[in-house]
C-alpha cells in the first residue's frame, strides 16, 4: 500500500492530486455522499464546458456563413454613383456633417440629404450608394463585418455556457455547505448535551 494510500489526508497535496483523491468512484470512506455528488458535478460541469468549445464554434461557422451570404446579397443590388454637393455641409447634433448632394443615374437625376465627409465642401463630388429603386442607402459592409458576427456568436455561446457551468457549481457548493454545517450543529449539540446533564 502507497503512502497516499495510507495517509489520505497528510503530506503535500497538488490540486490533481487532491481532485483524484476526491473522485466519486473513490474507495475512500472518508468521503461523505456529498462530496461524491459535488465531485460527479464537477465532471459534468468539466464535460459541458469543453464540449461547449466545438459547438460555439460551429456555431460561430454556422453565423459567418450566414452573415456572408447576406451581405454579398444585400450588396450585389447596390450602385454607387458620383455625387455634388449643392448646398453647405451642416453639423448634426451628432457631431457628423451632412450635406444636400444631387446626381444622375441611369439618366434619371436625384437628390438627397446624406452624410459627407468633415472636410467636404460645396461644390465637391462625393460617393453616394443607391438601391434599386435609386433611393440612397448603405454602403457595402466590408466581409469582416461576416467574421465578426461568427466571432462574437461563439464568444457568446462559450461565455454563455461557462457563465451558466459556474452559477450552479457555486449553487450546489453553497447548498452543501449549508447542509454540512447544520449537520456540524447538530451533531455538536448531541455532543454537549450529556456533558451538560452530568454536571446537573
Amino acid at each position: 500500500m502507497s503512502r497516499d494510500s495510507a495517509f489520505p489526508i497528510r503530506g503535500p497535496w497538488s490540486p490533481l492530486r487532491r481532485l483524484w483523491w476526491r473522485r466519486p468512484w473513490s474507495p475512500n470512506p472518508l468521503l461523505r455522499p456529498s462530496d461524491r455528488l459535488e465531485a460527479v458535478l464537477r465532471i459534468v460541469v468539466t464535460l459541458a464546458v469543453l464540449v461547449a468549445i466545438p459547438i460555439a464554434g460551429a456555431l460561430g461557422t454556422a453565423a459567418y456563413t450566414d452573415a456572408s451570404a447576406r451581405i454579398r446579397a444585400e450588396d450585389s443590388a447596390k450602385s454607387a454613383v458620383s455625387a455634388v454637393i449643392t448646398d453647405e455641409p451642416e453639423r448634426t447634433p451628432s457631431h457628423l456633417r451632412e450635406a444636400q448632394v444631387q446626381w444622375t443615374h441611369d439618366g434619371r437625376p436625384g437628390i438627397a440629404t446624406v452624410r459627407v465627409p468633415n472636410d467636404a465642401a460645396l461644390g465637391d463630388h462625393v460617393t453616394v450608394w443607391l438601391r434599386p429603386d435609386g433611393t440612397p442607402t448603405a454602403a457595402p459592409r466590408r466581409p469582416s463585418a461576416a467574421a465578426l458576427t461568427g466571432i462574437g456568436i461563439g464568444v457568446m455561446v462559450c461565455n454563455g455556457t461557462w457563465v451558466v457551468a459556474w452559477l450552479l457549481m457555486q449553487g450546489v457548493v453553497s447548498l452543501l455547505e449549508r447542509r454540512h454545517g447544520a449537520s456540524w450543529e447538530r451533531r455538536w449539540r448531541q455532543f454537549n448535551s450529556p456533558i451538560k446533564e452530568d454536571r446537573q
